[in-house]
């Protein structure tokens, strides 16, 4: 037995829980977005040459501690850590 009143009224709610559910998931999309800082700090230590950052790769390979690898070419740990990784900095 066919009921359309009550057909369009089932449909029209699925439609309602699809608006909240997109929006939620529109929501959820923008807090996965990586926002930029409004404020970075200039570099204060140069980039590592390729001699040095080879130099880090090798001596973690021995297994020095990025710490103490700084330490050695006197830079911060943050450039060896980019160095290891493979950052382009």
């Amino acid at each position: 037995m066919s009921n359309i009143p009550q057909a369009r009224r089932e449909l029209l709610e699925v439609l309602t829980e699809l608006d909240v559910m997109r929006a939620t998931v529109t929501v959820a999309l923008r807090l996965l977005d990586r926002r930029k800082p409004d404020f970075r700090a200039t570099r204060e230590t140069p980039p590592l040459s390729p001699a040095q950052k080879k130099r880090c790769r090798t001596l973690r390979k021995n297994g020095y501690s990025i710490l103490h690898i700084a330490r050695l070419l006197k830079t911060n740990h943050g450039r060896v850590s980019e160095a290891i990784n493979g950052k382009a900095h």
